[in-house]
């Protein structure tokens, strides 16, 4: 793995969907290479303060309904109508 790959795959290891056959690549050259590293660090720092600082608001009730209303699977569901 080279950096640009490093690069392309940087979420999917912060979200842990990397698959065992990238990971490995990816974190031996993470610990070879440190560029990657300090991208790997200020990224995983970034994330950390973004899901500090987020309010999560729930949807008003009345739009979730109408939501899944409009949802192919849900119309026929019972109690959606």
């Amino acid at each position: 793995m080279d950096c640009k790959e490093v690069s392309l795959v940087l979420f999917l290891f912060f979200d842990n969907e990397m698959e065992e056959e990238t990971l490995t690549p990816f974190k031996d050259h993470v610990g070879r290479c440190g560029d990657c590293a300090k991208q790997v660090d200020y990224t995983r720092k970034l994330l950390l303060i973004v899901r500090e600082r987020t309010v999560r608001c729930p949807a008003p009730e009345s739009l979730r309904h109408r939501i899944l209303t409009h949802l192919p699977h849900r119309r026929s569901a019972p109690g959606l109508h």
